[in-house]
């Protein structure tokens, strides 16, 4: 199953369990963050049961709104007015964002990949301010051995001697070697990068592939062979 028909599904769980629950609901996924929004539904009927319900448990005023988010990986809801809803039916309502966000990030990447809407340089790099780039935080994280069909507009072109004069003092003068840091510091894609490095190892400047384990760069009297 596409992640468009998943999305759907999830879509129309949501709108029945709104319904159920006298709420409606908007999903903004044109912004940062992807929002859930829900509200009391603003019929005459519902409005007048409200009202009989007002000293219940699960009373909700009309002006009431529930909005679901997550922002920075963290799960967030803010409610305004008085929104008294079960703990199940919050938890339901969480669960449906977090499915419908996930499928439509699929769906997005995706599709801009598969029109190659990005390439190269303009592809988003974690910038060095948001993310601490130690040898800690690079333990365990594994380097994807680019596949075949990565980038073919660019397979057969190999950096030029300034990238790998830069990428050799860069390595050599961080002692390490990994995809991130060539692309962060010089400014560079993922195929740029990889191609880059398995120049770098060929010349001798860094040790081979390794999973998971970072390469290692090598010192500069230790011969290209």
């Amino acid at each position: 199953m596409s992640e468009s028909a998943k999305y759907d599904a999830q879509m129309k769980k949501l709108e029945g369990l709104c319904e159920e629950h006298d709420l409606t609901f908007r999903f903004n996924h044109n912004s940062y963050p992807i929002t859930l929004v829900i509200r009391p539904a603003q019929g005459m009927g519902q409005q007048l049961s409200m009202l009989e319900n007002a000293d219940s448990r699960d009373y909700i005023s009309p002006d009431a709104s529930m909005v679901i988010y997550r922002k920075d990986g963290e799960l967030a809801m803010k409610i305004s007015g008085t929104f008294t809803l079960p703990e199940s039916l919050r938890s339901k309502l969480k669960n449906l964002y977090i499915k419908l966000s996930d499928f439509w990030l699929q769906y997005f990447h995706r599709d801009i990949m598969q029109r190659h809407s990005l390439s190269g340089a303009a592809m988003p790099v974690i910038a060095e301010n948001e993310a601490d780039d130690s040898d800690e935080e690079d333990e365990g994280f594994e380097e994807v051995e680019p596949s075949e069909s990565a980038d073919q507009e660019d397979e057969a072109t190999e950096p030029d001697e300034d990238l790998i004069t830069a990428g050799t003092l860069l390595v050599r003068q961080e002692n390490k070697a990994s995809m991130r840091l060539l692309q962060q510091r010089l400014n560079i894609g993922y195929s740029a990068a990889a191609r880059l490095m398995d120049v770098l190892e060929q010349r001798g400047v860094v040790g081979p592939y390794r999973g998971a384990e970072p390469r290692e760069v090598l010192p500069t009297d230790v011969p290209e062979d």
